[in-house]
């Protein structure tokens, strides 16, 4: 049986090898991600954030500092819902989020442009599991275009 660190090296190594060798890199300062853990926000600080390539290019690669001792990182794999977010595309997509164990975030991918677009992130754990959680990402992705489309359908009938 692996121990959680192997794991972890693991998980490291796959992505530099098989993920991130075609990825680019952004530039820029971002804000930090925050979770609530046990009533408390907590921030995530944001290491680096890549713009994957090739079969993966909707999708963004998020490495955030944790705000624990262990593991120094976390990886976060998130897709792009909307372009300018409102609370309107959040209450849409909030659903289809709980149920799958999916978090949203408001989050300025651009910073200089000063749009907040809506991006739907999972956590990577293990290498073993990056399919599931890019088909899960697509399968919401293609979810949440329906319903917006069925919005725009209804807006216009009335």
């Amino acid at each position: 049986m692996t121990s959680d660190n192997d794991n972890k090296e693991n998980l490291q190594s796959y992505l530099k090898e098989e993920i991130l060798k075609d990825a680019i890199k952004l530039k820029n300062k971002y804000p930090p991600i925050s979770e609530k853990v046990n009533g408390i926000f907590k921030s995530l600080k944001i290491k680096n954030i890549y713009k994957l390539k090739g079969k993966l290019t909707n999708f963004i690669f998020i490495k955030t500092k944790n705000y624990t001792k262990t593991p120094r990182y976390r990886y976060f794999l998130a897709i792009l819902l909307a372009s300018q977010s409102s609370d309107l595309l959040v209450s849409l997509a909030k659903e289809f989020s709980k149920k799958n164990g999916l978090k949203l975030i408001q989050f300025p991918l651009y910073p200089q442009h000063f749009r907040v677009g809506l991006f739907s992130l999972k956590e990577m754990h293990n290498k073993n599991n990056f399919s599931e959680i890019i088909n899960l990402l697509k399968e919401f992705r293609i979810f949440y275009r329906k319903d917006l489309e069925n919005l725009g359908k209804l807006i216009e009938r009335v």
